[in-house]
């Protein structure tokens, strides 16, 4: 949350980032009626665990999300049954939910990973995250989506989007996120999990401080070798 704040505070990128609030009771339902969908979050973690995710059908109903299974609430009922989901000792932040362009009617997002070797920030590392089903809750490779080619991949969506236009705005977001939050916390290195939704807008989902990058070593050597060479020259400065 802290990072998001740091980004949610600059004039132009606070537009990259879905409405995010702590979880509680008025939040939830002050989402939901802003929003069809809503993903709670614990504030600390990766690899996708413990992520909800709740729709709102329609006045009388929505859907709840959560690991492989879903179910259905009414809407008073609601937050008491994800706070049984949630544990006690975690933190929870609840986000506007981005509705992301599909591949063959999977959802996907992208990875960047950035490294700072001479004081200059490099987008080193590179892929979309397909996510494994239609209906799938989350996109990380640890709960079984495919590191893709996003350049190809986005040439194959099933949206009609500007691949040239995305990417030149997925990374200028991604270096002006690096930027902020490099000038509030000390970093060499950062993972950004960012969504583009079905009308082509870049988000920003969240930044990993200590991205997991050794699956990329399968997925693409040249860009391994890459991320590597950067690594080497950020340990010897």
């Amino acid at each position: 949350m802290k990072k998001g704040l740091s980004i949610m505070k600059d004039p132009i990128m606070k537009h990259y980032v879905p409405d995010t609030d702590w979880f509680e009771y008025s939040s939830l339902h002050k989402m939901l009626k802003t929003y069809s969908c809503v993903y709670i979050k614990p504030d600390s973690g990766n690899k996708g665990t413990g992520i909800i995710r709740v729709k709102k059908l329609n006045s009388k109903e929505c859907e709840i999300s959560y690991k492989k299974t879903t179910s259905r609430s009414s809407p008073d009922k609601l937050y008491s049954r994800i706070k049984k989901i949630l544990k006690p000792e975690k933190k929870y932040i609840i986000q506007q939910g981005v509705d992301l362009a599909t591949y063959q009617n999977r959802p996907f997002d992208v990875r960047v990973v950035l490294q700072k070797p001479l004081g200059k920030w490099r987008a080193t590392l590179m892929s979309a995250k397909l996510a494994p089903h239609k209906s799938s809750v989350v996109t990380n490779v640890a709960k079984g989506a495919e590191d893709r080619n996003l350049y190809k991949l986005l040439k194959g969506t099933d949206q009609s989007l500007n691949s040239f236009a995305v990417l030149r705005d997925l990374m200028d977001a991604s270096h002006q996120i690096a930027q902020i939050l490099s000038s509030h916390f000390p970093l060499n290195i950062l993972g950004l999990d960012m969504g583009i939704d079905k009308k082509g807008k870049v988000w920003f989902i969240e930044a990993n401080t200590k991205p997991e990058c050794s699956g990329m070593k399968r997925y693409d050597g040249k860009l391994y070798r890459r991320y590597l060479h950067a690594k080497k020259i950020i340990k010897k400065e």
